[in-house]
C-alpha cells in the first residue's frame, strides 16, 4: 500500500523570498546606538521618595492644652489624633493629599473648634524644610498645605 502524499501548504506571501539576505558583520559594528535604545543602569535608579523622615522635617509633636504657635512663619502645623501623630514620628510623613499643614493663626482657630476630650497632636514642621513638597489649597476659605510628591526643586 502505498503513502499519500498532500502537496505542501501554500504560504500565505506568494512573492515572500525563500531566504534572507545576509547582513554584513562590519554593518552591526559600525552601528551607534542612539540614546532612546540604551538601557539605563538599573542598579543607579532610586525609587521615588514617599516619605519625608521626622530629621528632615524637623518634626515635633506639641500638646494641645495650652498651645501658642511661635511668631512669624517658620512652622506649620498639623492637628492630628494623638495616636496617628506618634505613628508619623515612627514612620515619617507620607508625601501624600492626606496631611494638611496650617499656619499658627489657623492652627489656633481649628484648635478652638474641636471638643476637649478629643486626644489632638499638634505635628510642628519648619516650613522651610518641606517648602519643596508643599502645595497651597484652600479649606473654607483659609489657606492650607498638602504635601505632594514632587522632586524638590534644587535651589
Amino acid at each position: 500500500m502505498g503513502v499519500r502524499r498532500f502537496p505542501p501548504p501554500a504560504l500565505p506571501f506568494t512573492d515572500f523570498p525563500q531566504q534572507r539576505a545576509a547582513k554584513s558583520l562590519s554593518s552591526r559594528r559600525n552601528r551607534t546606538l542612539s540614546p532612546e535604545s540604551v538601557q539605563p543602569d538599573l542598579l543607579d535608579w532610586q525609587p521615588p521618595q514617599t516619605h519625608l523622615s521626622v530629621q528632615e522635617t524637623d518634626a515635633h509633636i506639641l500638646e494641645a492644652v495650652g498651645f501658642r504657635p511661635a511668631s512669624g512663619e517658620a512652622f506649620l502645623y498639623a492637628l492630628l489624633d494623638l495616636s496617628y501623630a506618634q505613628t508619623l514620628m515612627e514612620q515619617g510623613l507620607p508625601l501624600e493629599d492626606q496631611l494638611v499643614f496650617l499656619e499658627g493663626k489657623d492652627a489656633v482657630n481649628e484648635l478652638a473648634e474641636l471638643p476637649p476630650e478629643q486626644e489632638i497632636g499638634i505635628l510642628r514642621v519648619r516650613r522651610r524644610l518641606i517648602q519643596a513638597w508643599l502645595e497651597t489649597h484652600r479649606d473654607g476659605g483659609k489657606p492650607c498645605y498638602v504635601l505632594v510628591s514632587k522632586q524638590p526643586s534644587s535651589g
